[in-house]
């Protein structure tokens, strides 16, 4: 018994031929549609076999107009095109995301300019607070040699209350420090990952700007 693969090409080439012999005009659409024995049936329209099995229009002179996918094909399809067009989109933003970083470190002098600018400001603020800190070292020094009439530790409220804002705000200006020096890190870290970004950026873009000799 000749297996079911021959049968299909046996199947195929027959219809070929008919298509070939038929006149232009008795010439109608061809439909080669898979039944739900693995079979292959011949039809003149899409049958119910062809859209839950699958199969092929078929031009008159027997080439392929079109595939007839089934559901779970055509599904596939759609997913394999999102997928594409997901990949080609997320393409297009590196290509955005690197000209715009190009724009802007145009070199590592630019970049290591910016770098140095970043941290001189992040710098400035923990300067700032050292400063305060030291003013209210010193408050807090006057308010102990107040405090040394008072043994007992019975302060007066105006005293009571100058120690407990002086605490705080040193409390406050540690934590601004604590705060920046964090800032300071991710600051360098944000440096390296766009150096790491650029260089091959900078790489593929000297060449095209070296002088021709």
């Amino acid at each position: 018994m000749p297996s079911r693969a021959v049968r299909s090409r046996a199947t195929w080439a027959l219809c070929a031929a008919l298509c070939a012999c038929l006149p232009a005009t008795a010439r109608a659409a061809v439909f080669l549609c898979h039944d739900g024995h693995g079979g292959t049936v011949t039809t003149d329209h899409p049958s119910s076999d062809c859209l839950q099995y699958g199969g092929k229009e078929l031009n008159p002179d027997g080439s392929v107009r079109r595939l007839i996918l089934t559901q779970q094909q055509q599904e596939q399809q759609e997913q394999a095109r999102q997928r594409e067009q997901a990949q080609q989109d997320s393409q297009l933003r590196e290509q955005r995301e690197q000209r715009a970083l190009l724009a802007r470190y145009p070199d590592a002098a630019t970049l290591q300019g910016a770098h140095a600018a970043d941290l001189h400001s992040v710098q400035a603020l923990i300067d700032a607070a050292r400063q305060r800190i030291q003013v209210l070292d010193r408050e807090r020094h006057e308010n102990a040699l107040d405090a040394q009439f008072y043994p007992n530790g019975n302060y007066p409220s105006d005293l009571r209350a100058r120690m407990q804002i002086n605490q705080v705000q040193r409390e406050q200006e540690q934590q601004m420090i604590h705060a920046q020096q964090r800032e300071l890190q991710r600051v360098n870290q944000r440096y390296d990952e766009l150096r790491a970004r650029l260089r091959p950026l900078w790489a593929r873009q000297a060449p095209a700007s070296a002088p021709a000799r």
